[in-house]
């Protein structure tokens, strides 16, 4: 054989398996172990757990706790709906708690959780007490109106507040509160404090508030001081304005009035009374008018017999009282409530004691004037003085009472009435038809008629005489009325 025969012969190698060389059985063992694997590695594979809100979630202390929640998927799945809520958590009591979200698979329990949070994050609050502003005079004190501070986890922290005054202008002042709790929430309020001048000036009178004056003497202004107490002395801005007529009987005013730098104003009045004071002034008023006037009463005896004439006769008079017991207490009250007019005759008809000075006097006329308005209700400033502002006997007592007096009851804002018809019933007449017949005859139609009788204890004459007297008057056109603060002051000469 050639060497070129040689070279043209296949000599790829042949490669022979032999079955002992490799065990089948193994790699089909390994492929399975390794199959398993994977598997098990799958199985062991945990659901996919997502968190809505936070992993730490913080509740407010004693409010309700609404979980966020979760989604859960297992292999894509979304088993949610399986998951089991496991929470204990008490917002009534600072600290953490645990949530624990149990979520089943094919392995078993897989538990997820979060934490909660309880904590005191709310501020107190501040409670002020007053109003949040207030008015004051720039120059009083400030008083604390007072404040409170309650906190939801550390009840009442008043005690905490602490208060700092911030002014703000020459007007303005912040009260400003301020309180911490025990968790470090503050909280804050304020007041404002505006100090204003609100306060009127004030006007000082030179000489009396009313002064009285004859028909024709001269009035001579005596002025007025006024004093602020922020602007000090405004005396040279007061005005002065009103018109005094002494030649015409009547009563005047006279207003002073004065402002402030801040406008604040004042008014003050001086009452002229120009009149006939002390002399006889007997016809006036309407005419044809009786006003029944009855002194010296109550009496348990008279005075109810005369009430229940003028009720049946339908009249209505006036009483002048004398100081009065709880006994016939019930009569004053029942004159005020049957329509009668309740006025002053004095605390007594003792001369000696009534007359013995005229501070006397007034004094036991505002005396009889508070008692009489604690028993009805009424303040009557109408009185007539025991004897009349004509009498002489005072004189006895106290030289010059009467011409003071008069002036000074009418200074203090009474009037007094005298009289013009007398009955005598306390004099010399002895019977009704007497008592009668000095009224009748009295009677004038072109002037009011002021008639004074009397319900002292025992007069029974006037009492029998009172039916006749109200009928003449009916019969020849008269009218009767009750003395009031409009009636004209029928009065007589003063002697003393």
């Amino acid at each position: 054989m050639s060497s070129e025969s040689i070279e043209k012969k296949d000599l790829t190698p042949v490669i022979i398996y032999k079955g002992d060389h490799i065990n089948k059985n193994k790699v089909i063992g390994a492929i399975i172990v390794i199959v398993l694997i994977i598997m098990f590695l799958i199985l062991l594979k945990k659901p996919s757990v997502k968190l809505i809100g936070d992993k730490v979630e913080k509740v407010s202390y004693k409010s309700e706790f609404i979980d966020s929640g979760i989604t859960v998927k297992y292999y894509g799945k979304d088993i949610t709906n399986k998951v089991v809520l496991s929470a204990n958590i008490n917002t009534s009591e600072l600290g953490e708690y645990q949530i624990k979200y149990k979520i089943p698979y094919i392995f078993g329990t897989y538990v997820y959780t979060r934490k909660v949070v309880v904590i005191d994050d709310m501020s107190p609050e501040i409670i002020l007490q007053g109003n949040e502003e207030i008015k004051i005079s720039y120059n009083k004190e400030y008083e604390e109106p007072g404040y409170k501070a309650i906190d939801n986890y550390d009840g009442d922290i008043t005690k905490n507040v602490t208060i700092m005054p911030k002014v703000i202008n020459d007007g303005e002042t912040d009260i400003i509160y301020k309180v911490v709790d025990s968790a470090g929430n503050t909280q804050e309020k304020t007041r404002k404090v505006y100090f204003i001048d609100g306060v009127k000036p004030t006007i000082e009178l030179i000489g009396d508030g009313t002064i009285i004056l004859n028909v024709g003497e001269e009035y001579k202004e005596q002025g007025a001081k006024a004093q602020d107490e922020k602007d000090g002395d405004l005396t040279d801005r007061i005005e002065i304005g009103g018109n005094v007529n002494t030649k015409q009987e009547g009563t005047y005013s006279v207003k002073y009035s004065v402002k402030d730098n801040n406008g604040n104003e004042t008014v003050a009045t001086r009452e002229i009374m120009v009149g006939n004071i002390g002399k006889a002034n007997m016809n006036v008023g309407t005419p044809g008018v009786v006003y029944l006037t009855f002194d010296d009463g109550p009496s348990s005896n008279i005075t109810p017999q005369i009430l229940d004439i003028l009720k049946e006769k339908g009249v209505k008079a006036t009483f002048f009282v004398l100081d009065y017991g709880q006994n016939t207490e019930h009569l004053i009250k029942r004159i005020v409530e049957e329509g009668h007019s309740i006025a002053i005759h004095g605390g007594s008809h003792d001369y000696a004691v009534v007359y013995s000075s005229a501070e006397s006097y007034l004094n036991g006329l505002d005396y009889m004037k508070e008692k009489i308005k604690k028993t009805t209700g009424v303040e009557t400033r109408t009185i007539r003085f025991p004897g009349g502002s004509s009498n002489t006997v005072s004189r006895k007592y106290s030289e010059g009472v009467m011409s003071t007096l008069v002036r000074e009851t009418l200074k203090k804002g009474y009037r007094y009435f005298d009289w013009n018809v007398a009955s005598g019933d306390s004099g010399g007449v002895k019977t009704s038809e007497g008592v009668y017949n000095n009224v009748t005859s009295g009677l004038k139609n072109t002037r009011s008629n002021v008639v004074l009788m009397h319900d002292f204890s025992g007069n029974q004459k006037t009492v029998d005489a009172l039916p006749g007297i109200i009928d003449f008057a009916k019969q020849n056109g008269y009218t009767f009325d009750r003395i009031t603060d409009k009636t004209p002051m029928v009065t007589q000469s003063v002697q003393n």
